[in-house]
């Protein structure tokens, strides 16, 4: 009977020897996992791109899992480099485009468009970050990719959300080009349960949001994410949409917003803006979102801003 109890004992103390190593090589390999690669590129807009540049780098790689690079696009066609600008969007697993071409500013050299187009139609993960949306309505795929934008009232259909969440196409010619009002802290409602939002209240208050009105384009393989209401119309507009371009992911919403020279631009502040980054590039990469809900995001009632 000792020679058994000294057994069982032996056998428990080697089983528990092996769930603590266990434990240990999921902790290193948590550790040691693999960063997500992420390519930030910019080099103009009419909104402040290297500020917004580098808060959205700071921001993810404060929290360690993520390695940003950034690829700057010379000022327009004539300056120094412009023929020698090719991002290799294939080295990363997102990226993050945060140009505007809006105002006379150019567009990407041909090369680097059907770079981009490969990239994403094989799999790369595209954040189209703000103002990025205003950009490139001559270029075909990037519209296709992005789904809506910032274009005349003829360009393309518009989506407006009913009171039930359901989607209202609009015709191209019909309701207006897209503009918005003056940016306000908004009421987000979303719409469904997509794992972006997983863990959200269903409405939250966005800070100085800009509520774009009739964003148009072919709006193809396109799921709406959340929307709020536009005050002068008085209808609910998409925030936040997703969409499926080949094999690859796009992200694209109004979130983000920093105008030239702002000091402490509240919606970069947002703690919800900065929570959908993290789990926003994390997706896009892997298709998981692991991000917690932190305790200070907004509610309903109230926006959550971060010093």
């Amino acid at each position: 009977m000792v020679i058994c109890l000294k057994m069982r004992a032996l056998v428990i103390c080697l089983l528990l020897g092996s769930f603590v190593g266990m434990g240990a090589v999921v902790q290193a390999d948590e550790s040691t996992a693999p960063k997500i690669r992420v390519l930030v590129v910019d080099g103009f807009s009419n909104h402040d791109w290297k500020q917004t540049t580098a808060w959205v780098k700071g921001f993810l790689e404060k929290t360690g899992r993520f390695q940003v690079d950034v690829s700057t696009a010379p000022a327009s066609k004539d300056s120094n480099g412009w023929d020698q600008w090719r991002p290799s969007f294939a080295d990363y697993d997102v990226v993050v485009q945060n140009c505007n071409s809006h105002g006379g500013r150019p567009s990407w050299p041909k090369e680097v468009q059907t770079a981009l187009e490969k990239y994403v139609r094989d799999g790369g993960g595209l954040y189209i970050l703000h103002s990025a949306n205003n950009a490139f309505p001559e270029w075909k795929e990037y519209n296709q990719m992005i789904g809506l934008g910032w274009r005349k009232k003829d360009f393309g259909v518009a989506i407006t959300i009913d009171d039930k969440g359901g989607e209202v196409r609009v015709p191209a010619g019909q309701g207006g080009g897209t503009s918005h009002g003056k940016r306000m802290d908004a009421t987000i409602m979303r719409i469904g349960e997509h794992p972006l939002h997983k863990g959200f209240p269903k409405q939250w208050k966005a800070a100085d949001l800009e509520v774009y009105s009739y964003a148009r384009g072919p709006a193809e393989n396109l799921t709406v994410l959340s929307y709020a209401r536009e005050p002068k119309t008085g209808l609910n507009f998409p925030i936040e949409w997703v969409v499926k371009y080949g094999k690859g992911r796009v992200y694209n919403s109004t979130f983000g917003h920093v105008w030239a020279n702002a000091s402490n631009p509240p919606a970069i502040r947002c703690a919800g803006f900065q929570t959908l980054l993290l789990r926003v590039t994390e997706w896009l990469a892997t298709g998981k979102v692991t991000t917690p809900v932190p305790e200070d995001f907004p509610t309903a009632e109230k926006v959550s801003l971060r010093d």
